[in-house]
């Protein structure tokens, strides 16, 4: 079972330095990105919310992004984290009862 609170703590604040990061770049709409996908993280309170904004972190590389290299050192740990997440996540069924 996926622990919120263990996802929470791995991935915050990576992301709050992320996200101050890009502001510090200036690349705002990046940085849009990472804000939305942060404040669904911290207001989940059981697996099922935190699945999508985990999902979403996983394939920011898709997103066509193009990052700083202090940035995208940041990214690779963040998708490091979620990538373990993400293979628990798999494991799981997505019918909710």
């Amino acid at each position: 079972m996926l622990n919120v609170t263990l996802a929470r703590n791995e991935i915050s604040p990576l992301l709050d330095r992320l996200i101050l990061q890009l502001e510090a770049e200036g690349q705002l709409t990046q940085r849009v990105h990472f804000c939305r996908i942060q404040q669904r993280i911290e207001v989940a309170d059981n697996k099922w919310d935190i699945k999508s904004p985990v999902i979403d972190l996983s394939s920011a590389s898709a997103m066509g992004f193009n990052f700083s290299s202090t940035a995208d050192a940041l990214v690779s740990r963040i998708l490091d984290k979620t990538r373990v997440l993400v293979d628990e996540l798999a494991g799981e069924s997505l019918t909710r009862h």
